[in-house]
């Protein structure tokens, strides 16, 4: 019996998270499915691929070893889905939008239920790529539009400013204190911050460098892959890293002892669009409606005076 794809996709999303609850929230599945495809994926290959107790789960040296063969399956799948949409969508005037991880959880979200409020004849279809390739997704072909933060140069495509999104810290209550108040990032001392590689993307990371600089911090980098959370989230939860986030990105993050606070003083990321020059009419109404949700987002969210 050869592993299935959902049972690649299971394992592939458990070992981001490395929680089978946010894992199956990100999959669109029940919790149940994710631990049944997991075992599953077990049993067929023999070995176990997560090291399992009450205060998580993490990856065992097989489970480190088999997860970037999984990651190379899953994202092949998912390029080939890609390609699959944009076939589609010369017939249903459908237009891809390729979206970062700290943009998916609200503004595209808010972006498709707008389009599907409307009710018009444009159909979104979402593209979830990594920090960094935003851009390249646009100029590649692989997506119409694009929306994240800090793009950095696009030169063969249009960009254009959405606003402001607040930094938040992120980081255990042990160090950052309780509630939401004021996040002094002096007090983190030798605390290394967690972020990745800077060649992922180059101009997001010196940004976030110079906010802990300018706030009198000269942190100490740890790099993992190209998220903060899932295989390295355990250096947040056992208080031996913080991370500097987007304030959607921040609240979604905050369980357990982890806390979300703003800077002092206050920093923020540029949001960004950018999409094709020779935007079809039905690129042009979702620009348009993206302007509208961003606009009202910003508004939603301007911090007091």
């Amino acid at each position: 019996m050869k592993p299935s794809l959902g049972q690649l996709r299971a394992f592939v999303a458990v070992a981001r998270e490395l929680h089978f609850g946010r894992a199956a929230a990100s999959l669109g599945v029940a919790q149940p499915t994710v631990s049944k495809e997991i075992r599953q994926l077990e049993r067929t290959i023999g070995v176990p691929l997560f090291i399992r107790s009450t205060g998580g789960s993490r990856l065992s040296a097989a489970g480190e070893h088999l997860l970037p063969y999984a990651e190379q399956v899953v994202g092949a799948m998912g390029a080939f889905e890609t390609a699959a949409g944009g076939a589609r969508r010369v017939d249903r005037h459908s237009v891809c939008v390729a979206a970062s991880p700290s943009v998916v959880n609200r503004l595209l979200p808010e972006l498709l239920r707008f389009i599907d409020d409307a009710d018009g004849d444009v159909t979104v279809v979402p593209l979830e790529v990594e920090t960094g390739e935003v851009v390249e997704a646009v100029e590649s072909g692989r997506a119409d539009l694009g929306i994240g933060h800090l793009l950095g140069p696009a030169p063969g495509s249009v960009k254009q400013a959405l606003g402001e999104d607040e930094i938040y810290l992120l980081a255990h209550r042990s160090w950052a204190g309780r509630g939401r108040g004021r996040g002094d990032l002096r007090k983190l001392g030798t605390l290394p911050l967690l972020l990745w590689p800077r060649e992922r993307h180059p101009v997001y990371y010196d940004h976030l460098i110079d906010v802990c600089r300018e706030r009198g911090l000269d942190p100490l980098v740890l790099t993992g892959t190209s998220r903060i959370t899932g295989s390295w989230a355990y250096l947040l939860d056992d208080a031996r890293a913080f991370s500097l986030v987007p304030e959607d990105y921040a609240v979604r993050e905050v369980q357990g002892d982890l806390t979300a606070q703003r800077l002092d003083p206050p920093a923020f990321l540029p949001l960004e669009a950018v999409w094709s020059r020779a935007a079809s009419p039905e690129l042009e109404q979702v620009l348009q409606a993206l302007f509208e949700v961003a606009a009202a987002k910003q508004a939603a969210t301007r911090p007091p005076a």
